[in-house]
């Protein structure tokens, strides 16, 4: 609560977000802020917690009748729960032993800007907890469960959507990898990538074997359909939103939060989580794997270059709220950098490539599909977004953080000791480093993520 003593009113976002969840405390359920973008999820939770500590009659000398404090507690108790969600979640699919399961989910808990939003009252926590809950469930063949647990996240947040699609995907691999052994396509696929001799072997397989084997996959399609069923239904009602929302995925503000085509995300997504999982990344065998890979495929990784230099000149979008707010650290990012040097974003071309290389090189030993499926949702999570914001990073990095090879208990140290040191700094900053705008000399400005 130490946030909440230093910052007792809504600050920013929550603003919008406290007044409308007073509006259903009180009753006013037919009130709606036009300003919000993300649907009444966390209100109506928070609404729910109130009504349940009223009935236990431990409300008013904890919290009050819906207080800020009240708010800013929902995303605590996500906070304290997600960690147990995501040991179930490791110690299924990377069946690791319970020790480095607790360590590796604690370390994911406390990446800093889950921690830095859980004592605010915004959307991020609570949507990560239920599109965490749906993918947890969906591993152990959950499958009503699951979708129900999507259907919440939407109402968090819409992106949660991609979710959706990827426990779709995943349900599809594992039909794949049931019946590998009466397909070579499949066989070959659902294989580890490090298993397999080369790249070209892919496509042999798949040119050799397209035509004998492609009815016997179409004979998976109802076990297929019948396992995705409720995702299904999930995936029509959300499209049946989207077009009732005047075929836009936000609320509130349409015209600020417009699709677009933003493939420098990508890049900026790259040194984000290669940052902050940099305890994995930042090894020997990394580095010469890395040489390795520049020196036997030097065409491979100038195509890359050249890709990446052709998206940052032709798709990248300055949003106007990035230098429009002076409170969020990308403001000074973009400003100071690359704003302020036009070649700043080319001449560090090289660090997304080599960001993006070494990121591929923790999830290589997955087989061709999960690595497809992986990084197909993690660029859809991120390219159409037009603000450059660290917040929407947080389930795109949560799902490459999930697949990377963590069971050395130094590198997870070295991981959780990284977030205490951003975590206290980056709350220290928040707290006691404010700042007055002479538009409004009497409200306290802070800096955030």
């Amino acid at each position: 609560m130490y946030i909440h003593q230093q910052v007792p009113e809504p600050y920013m976002d929550e603003y919008f977000h406290f007044h409308q969840t007073a509006n259903y405390c009180s009753g006013n359920y037919r009130h709606w802020d036009p300003s919000i973008t993300t649907p009444p999820g966390l209100y109506f939770l928070t609404h729910i917690l109130e009504i349940t500590l009223d009935n236990l009659q431990v409300l008013h000398q904890t919290f009050g009748q819906c207080s800020l404090a009240l708010a800013r507690f929902t995303n605590v108790i996500f906070i304290l729960i997600l960690p147990f969600i995501f040991v179930k979640y490791l110690q299924k699919l990377k069946k690791v032993d319970q020790q480095t399961s607790i360590l590796s989910s604690i370390c994911i808990t406390c990446h800093p800007l889950i921690y830095f939003f859980t004592f605010l009252y915004y959307t991020d926590v609570g949507s990560l907890f239920f599109a965490m809950l749906s993918l947890t469930t969906h591993v152990y063949h959950y499958h009503f469960s699951s979708a129900l647990f999507s259907l919440i996240a939407l109402t968090f947040r819409q992106t949660n959507i991609i979710v959706v699609a990827y426990e779709i995907g995943l349900t599809i691999i594992e039909e794949f990898r049931l019946h590998a052994k009466q397909s070579h396509i499949l066989h070959v696929y659902t294989l580890r990538s490090s298993d397999t001799i080369e790249m070209k072997e892919y496509f042999l397989v798949l040119w050799k074997y397209a035509r004998i084997e492609i009815k016997f996959i179409f004979h998976l399609l109802p076990s297929i359909l019948s396992k995705c069923q409720y995702h299904i239904c999930v995936i029509l009602l959300f499209i049946f939103y989207f077009i009732k929302n005047n075929y836009s995925v936000t609320l509130g503000h349409q015209e600020h939060h417009q699709m677009v085509l933003h493939l420098a995300q990508m890049h900026y997504y790259a040194i984000y989580t290669a940052f902050f999982v940099s305890a994995h990344l930042v090894t020997v065998t990394n580095f010469r794997r890395l040489w390795r890979f520049v020196r036997t495929h030097p065409l491979v990784f100038l195509v890359l270059l050249v890709l990446i230099n052709l998206s940052i000149k032709y798709f990248t979008h300055e949003h106007l709220f990035l230098l429009s707010d002076n409170r969020h650290y990308t403001f000074y990012i973009w400003s100071r950098l690359f704003k302020r040097y036009s070649q700043f974003r080319y001449i560090i071309t090289p660090i997304y490539a080599v960001s993006i290389v070494l990121l591929y090189f923790q999830i290589y030993d997955r087989s061709l599909l999960n690595i497809l499926l992986l990084l197909v949702s993690i660029v859809l999570l991120t390219i159409f977004q037009k603000l450059l914001e660290f917040r929407y990073f947080i389930l795109p990095f949560i799902l490459l953080r999930l697949a990377i090879n963590d069971k050395k208990s130094s590198k997870l140290c070295f991981e959780l000791c990284q977030a205490i040191v951003f975590n206290v700094l980056t709350i220290y900053i928040f707290c006691h480093r404010t700042f007055v705008w002479s538009t409004h000399p009497n409200e306290i400005q802070r800096f955030m993520y």
